[in-house]
């Protein structure tokens, strides 16, 4: 025996509704995942301005003469010849001053400039950026990454406690929908 015209009709309407609340949580996490995509990106580019300004001044008699990067947050730097070999800076890592991949130093020269993540041991990342100078030396100016990916991973989990919590609501929306449709139904 066919269902009654009036129970389909509320049937349908769950439906709507139901995919209506997944849509919107859809969309809601769509969302997020932009503002974490954006936040990320804009932390990581924004490590290279440091960086960046040590370079475009050229002067680096203001820094330390010598930093451990295994523990440091500031901004470092070291020149290397045309050999690519380490000739100045101040960034050292196990007592000797730290040496960037040969592809970072080639791409500078190449291209005028290049930025990179760069991971000299487990658990240190630096923004780096070389820079090609007169003669084939390359200088390369750096900071941690730690504080903008201990940010990032903080966002990350404020993003997913909202989407749990909007997992939660959708979910008690639609239960809620669930038990009140069956009671709006007509009598027969």
């Amino acid at each position: 025996m066919p269902a009654p015209a009036g129970r389909c009709i509320l049937n349908r309407m769950w439906v709507h509704r139901t995919v209506f609340a997944v849509a919107a949580y859809v969309l809601f996490a769509l969302a997020l995942g932009t503002v974490y995509f954006v936040v990320q990106h804009d932390g990581r580019n924004a490590v290279e301005d440091g960086p960046r300004a040590l370079l475009s001044a050229a002067d680096t008699s203001g820094q330390p003469e010598h930093l451990d990067l295994s523990g440091y947050q500031g901004v470092f730097w070291m020149r290397y010849d045309a050999g690519d070999r380490p000739t100045g800076g101040n960034g050292y890592l196990h007592g000797s001053l730290a040496t960037v991949p040969r592809g970072v130093l080639d791409d500078a020269r190449r291209s005028g400039e290049d930025a990179v993540t760069w991971q000299p041991a487990q658990g240190l990342r630096f923004a780096i950026v070389a820079r090609p100078q007169p003669g084939g030396d390359v200088v390369v100016a750096g900071q941690s990454l730690e504080r903008t990916e201990l940010r990032a991973s903080q966002t990350l989990i404020v993003i997913v406690l909202a989407l749990l919590g909007g997992l939660v609501v959708v979910g008690a929306a639609i239960g809620v929908d669930a038990v009140i449709a069956p009671a709006a139904r007509p009598a027969r």
